[in-house]
């Protein structure tokens, strides 16, 4: 097999997929507008320049943020037929369109909305510690974050407990179908399997017009005073699309700010246990230094210069987030630890300007909850004996497949 060079950047593949510093790195220095024939796009990977484009969408389009599933081979869409077509996501819209769907996810996150999972997210940790806890030795990842935010996350769009596997398994299909890089086969075996999760998507909303809750899909079917029902189209979409963002991108945070804290001989955690109050700022330097999310796509809208590289008009670009965060002109010492860092605001793992993630306040709470538990449950937790970091392949998001631990 070819080895893969540092200049063609796929996250898929080595030496990419466990190090993508690497190319960041590099690309920051020698070439910060890069092409990549894989992606078809422009991989921009400057702060400034990354700066430049979320803070102008007037110049730069949400058109094309993510690949959708109608954008495949057509056995994939073959596949897909009966599907409804997707509609509108917050992620893929510009203004005007774009005002009326945050406004429902402004609602359906608020700090309200955060505050009532707080003792289902504290009874769900309890209750996966209590499930691993005799062992002395777990899996973070698969016996804890993910079982975790998978509920926490379905409660808030108000997916029963017993449906949580299910519903996953079919976000996972509905991930594959928008990577791009993904194989063919298995997106066609997805594509099937996802005729199910829109009838149950359906029922679901049948059921909230019937018998309305405090849940995401009642504000779907039914509106709030300042937002009104969305389209049948926009619910889908809407449902689909937030359910995998808000699943992976708080597992991943929460393991990365783990295994920040475990290392240097547990250097972080030791600080936690003393005082949980440095929590947070754990968790916005994680975010710093390992961004969940890879990144999103924008479209040039016009001719335009950026950072002295001419894109003319329906430009394909694809904002690296994690390598903005550790831009050198931006962060002092940007590869080191730094929880009192006094800029540490100013990165981009949830994006910035009118498209910054709606869900960021659920999830940072989600991971202060969940590491509070395991600091009360579990004070002398360490990294297991020869445990060495290893990373998911994943188009979308940077996470470890496991987090193997002992007490």
């Amino acid at each position: 097999m070819r080895k893969i060079q540092l200049t063609e950047f796929n996250p898929m593949v080595s030496p990419h997929r466990e190090n993508p510093h690497q190319f960041y790195t590099w690309s920051r220095a020698e070439e910060p507008i890069c092409y990549s024939p894989a992606l078809n796009a422009y991989m921009v990977t400057c702060y400034d320049d990354i700066k430049t484009i979320v803070d102008d969408p007037e110049t730069f389009s949400s058109a094309n943020a993510i690949p959708t599933m109608w954008t495949n081979p057509p056995e994939v869409l073959e596949a897909l037929d009966g599907l409804l077509p997707e509609a509108s996501t917050v992620v893929n819209t510009d203004e005007p369109e774009h005002a009326p769907l945050r406004q429902v996810l402004n609602h359906a996150f608020s700090g309200r909305r955060v505050r009532l999972q707080l003792p289902a997210m504290r009874q769900r940790a309890n209750e996966l510690i209590d499930a691993f806890s005799p062992g002395r030795r777990a899996d973070l990842v698969g016996q804890y974050s993910d079982p975790y935010v998978q509920l926490v996350v379905s409660l808030v769009f108000g997916i029963p407990r017993e449906h949580v596997d299910r519903v996953q398994a079919w976000t996972d299909d509905y991930m594959l179908l928008m990577n791009p890089l993904a194989p063919v086969d298995g997106k066609v075996e997805a594509a099937r399997r996802l005729h199910d999760y829109q009838a149950y998507v359906e029922a679901m909303a049948a059921d909230r017009r019937e018998n309305p809750r405090e849940d995401f899909m009642s504000d779907l079917v039914h509106g709030r005073e300042n937002f009104p029902p969305v389209s049948q189209g926009d619910l889908h979409y809407m449902f689909r699309g937030l359910r995998f963002a808000g699943h992976d991108t708080t597992r991943d945070l929460m393991t990365s700010a783990l295994l920040l804290m475990l290392g240097d001989d547990r250097r972080l955690w030791e600080t936690a246990l003393a005082d949980r109050a440095v929590l947070p700022q754990v968790i916005e330097e994680t975010l710093r230094r390992d961004a969940p999310h890879r990144g999103l796509m924008r479209i040039t809208t016009r001719e335009v210069e950026l950072n002295g590289t001419t894109l003319p008009e329906g430009t394909a670009l694809l904002l690296l987030f994690g390598s903005a965060n550790r831009d050198e002109s931006r962060f002092d010492d940007p590869d080191g630890v730094d929880i009192h860092r006094p800029n540490v605001r100013e990165h981009l793992a949830f994006g910035s300007g009118i498209h910054q993630c709606p869900g960021s306040q659920l999830a940072r709470t989600e991971v202060r909850v969940a590491i509070e538990t395991l600091l009360d449950r579990l004070p002398a937790l360490r990294l297991a004996e020869g445990y060495e970091p290893a990373y998911i392949a994943s188009y979308f998001f940077r996470g470890l497949e496991r987090l193997d631990v002992a007490w």
